[in-house]
């Protein structure tokens, strides 16, 4: 019994469960409340600029992207319906702080709930899609954004 418990333990610390897929979006919020994410992602960025962080105003939506050496990392959209948010798929090896920011912007928002995402039709990476990006290997250290 106890050699099986150990079996057991050993192959979920060889395959960790992977996580749930994160929502990307979130109900629609006034306009005051999104500047003030607007603002947020821009101190966050202003206090990283040195490790190669870049805020980018988009027209579309209203929307803003943060940038890791002039590569999207994550991005916010104040669409009239819903709020979409998303981080690109090599975000934790590209800039694994902009992972903070993401996780402080969707403390503030309320998630659709995953029949509501479908309904709209908000685009989710495929498990292909993050399979693939797993074994493509590591972000090269001279794009990458993190502590010097």
């Amino acid at each position: 019994m106890a050699l099986s418990m150990a079996a057991v333990v050993t192959a979920q610390c060889q395959w960790p469960v992977p996580p749930l897929p994160s929502p990307l979006a979130f109900q629609a919020i006034p306009g005051d409340r999104f500047s003030n994410l607007r603002r947020q992602a821009i101190q966050f960025v202003d206090a990283r600029q040195w490790q190669g962080f870049h805020f980018v105003e988009r027209k579309e939506h209203g929307s803003f992207q943060v940038h890791c050496r002039g590569v999207p990392v994550l991005w916010l959209e104040n669409r009239p319906e819903h709020v979409l948010m998303q981080t690109s798929l090599d975000a934790e090896q590209r800039a694994p702080e902009v992972l903070q920011l993401w996780a402080f912007l969707r403390w503030q928002l309320q998630p659709l709930d995953y029949l509501e995402q479908v309904l709209i039709g908000v685009p989710e990476p495929v498990l292909m899609d993050r399979v693939l990006g797993k074994l493509a290997g590591g972000v090269p250290d001279g794009v990458r954004c993190v502590k010097g």
